[in-house]
């Protein structure tokens, strides 16, 4: 067997606290800031430009000159934590495409001189694209034996200068390709004015200021526009990390659960994600949202001090601990949603105190038919629970429905797949997984039948933007000679349903769980352990 060798990553620190660089937003021509606090300005070598700042004026940051960076995309075929496996499954990917290669993320994590994790992973990695519509159609190249996902990879870096000054110009400087605001107090808030974002699916510019807190970086991103990252320390992260997760309101002994969870997946990702770019997480579902409003919340302080640095540790290493909005009843298997390997941690299961009899199993399709008819007992079915309004908003997603005309759906999934079925006549479900959700389903048309793989792309190809999970049944009008006049997707959950439960664990609290009943219900083999003290050797 080929020995692959181990990266050691040591992990910036901030009075021993893990730093993580945080991408915010991009594609902006300008950005005006304020901040609300004592800072100094520094270069992209971290060499103090302006020291110790005592301004409450507006700032702006500007483009002087840039230089748009490159980007390529590829196709990841197969991940896995065990060497002997990703070599397995390359001779079988080399079937599809003598060019796959294996690439090797993570390494030997040390925080402070001590290891704290071994993450090393191994993808099957195929492919150079343009753009990632373009390597979503290659898709069907691998399957059904593989199910592809998409990796973005930098491989030019932009470059330019910035110009930055404040209100009355008495502060002003250039810097090239990068410069941070350093606040004297981690605490210190940040605003950042009219910030342009656009929404994909209504097709539409939105602008609102957004705050942070910590360090804040501008520099370019690959189109040569400004982009902005947030550097800060692991625990005042995760305060802003779970208050964009679910909100506030909500009990102590939850807040705690998603504290644990979310630094879990933090540690066990590092260098996993992003290839190429100057950051560790993004700050939407990709990574661990991460937003922009300014907020209060003595709760979440409170739950993130008291679980301080710790995480979900298997026999070996930090857990990788997936998490979903609101499974509809039933989490799914990891395996049932990516190309990873099966980890105990990761089994689906019901979502309540005992599992009733007539849904033991969820693949059977008249059995989900009616599981998803009915809205059976479930700690995420929040039927006749005094919820606060945070945890309120997510009731429409225990169950939903969207209803399309045919003429509609097949518009949407020529736009989404490049197919053209024709007349679509039927939408078959193929396999599900233990929690319902659909892993293969095949378009039955006029022109072709066409077979998609794979939870995300599922969602994905059947609604302009994605379906709230897969884990639907399919319904339809017919007009006298037979034909489909319109589909009716009605289904269970929102999201892919692995790991906790947000909902589930939020109702669980609320009914006087603690945090470690939380954690044991949707964890197997749950054992906490904290990175402060963790020393692996």
């Amino acid at each position: 067997m080929k020995e692959f060798k181990t990266q050691k990553i040591d992990l910036k620190d901030y009075n021993g606290e893990p730093l993580f660089r945080i991408g915010l937003f991009e594609g902006q021509d300008f950005i005006d800031f304020r901040v609300y606090g004592e800072f100094s300005i520094l270069n992209a070598e971290d060499k103090v430009i302006i020291p110790d700042i005592k301004s409450d004026l507006k700032w702006r940051v500007k483009i002087k000159e840039s230089k748009a960076g490159s980007e390529k995309f590829h196709l990841v075929l197969y991940e896995t934590f065990h060497p002997e496996r990703i070599e397995e499954k390359l001779k079988l990917a080399q079937r599809y495409d003598p060019e796959v290669t294996i690439k090797v993320l993570g390494g030997d994590i040390f925080l402070g001189g001590r290891k704290v994790n071994n993450n090393t992973k191994y993808i099957l990695v195929s492919g150079t694209y343009a753009t990632e519509l373009e390597a979503k159609k290659d898709f069907k190249r691998f399957q059904p034996e593989f199910n592809p996902s998409v990796i973005k990879e930098t491989v030019k870096k932009p470059s330019g200068i910035l110009e930055f000054f404040d209100a009355e110009y008495e502060n002003s400087g250039e810097v090239k390709t990068a410069f941070k605001i350093v606040p004297k107090d981690v605490n210190t808030k940040i605003r950042l004015y009219n910030i342009r974002s656009f929404d994909e699916v209504l097709q539409k510019e939105h602008h609102r200021d957004q705050i942070f807190n910590g360090s804040i970086e501008f520099r370019f991103d690959n189109k040569g526009k400004l982009m902005v990252i947030s550097e800060i320390p692991l625990e005042t992260y995760l305060k802003r990390v779970v208050y964009s997760e679910i909100g506030s309101d909500l009990p102590l002994e939850f807040s705690k659960s998603l504290a644990i969870v979310c630094r879990s997946e933090v540690m066990a990702r590092v260098g996993h994600k992003h290839l190429g770019d100057p950051y560790d997480m993004c700050n939407w579902g990709h990574c661990l949202r991460y937003y922009g409003e300014d907020f209060e919340d003595p709760n979440i302080d409170q739950a993130v001090e008291e679980t301080r640095g710790q995480v979900i540790f298997t026999q070996t290493n930090i857990c990788d601990a997936y998490f979903n909005l609101i499974c509809g009843g039933h989490t799914e298997d990891a395996t049932g949603v990516w190309e990873i390997d099966e980890a105990p941690q990761f089994h689906g299961k019901y979502d309540w105190k005992e599992v009733p009899k007539e849904f033991s199993t969820l693949q059977d399709e008249e059995i989900v038919r009616k599981w998803i008819h009915s809205r059976p007992d479930a700690w995420c079915n929040l039927r006749g629970i005094k919820a606060p309004p945070s945890l309120e908003q997510y009731k429409r997603y225990f169950r939903w429905e969207v209803n399309y005309t045919r003429k509609e759906l097949e518009d949407i999934i020529r736009k989404k797949t490049g197919e053209d079925v024709g007349t679509l006549f039927d939408i078959i479900p193929l396999r599900r997984g233990r929690s319902g959700r659909l892993k293969e389903i095949e378009l039955i048309g006029s022109l072709k039948n066409y077979r998609i793989r794979g939870e995300l792309n599922i969602r994905e190809s059947l609604s302009l933007d994605y379906l709230e999970s897969s884990c639907f049944v399919v319904e339809k009008e017919l007009d006298d000679v037979g034909t489909p006049i319109t589909f009716t997707l009605v289904g269970a959950g929102q999201g892919h349903g692995v790991g906790m439960c947000k909902t589930g664990a939020a109702v669980m609290a609320i009914k006087g769980h603690t945090w470690q009943q939380i954690l044991d219900h949707y964890f197997e083999n749950c054992n906490i352990k904290s990175i402060y003290e963790i020393n692996l050797g």
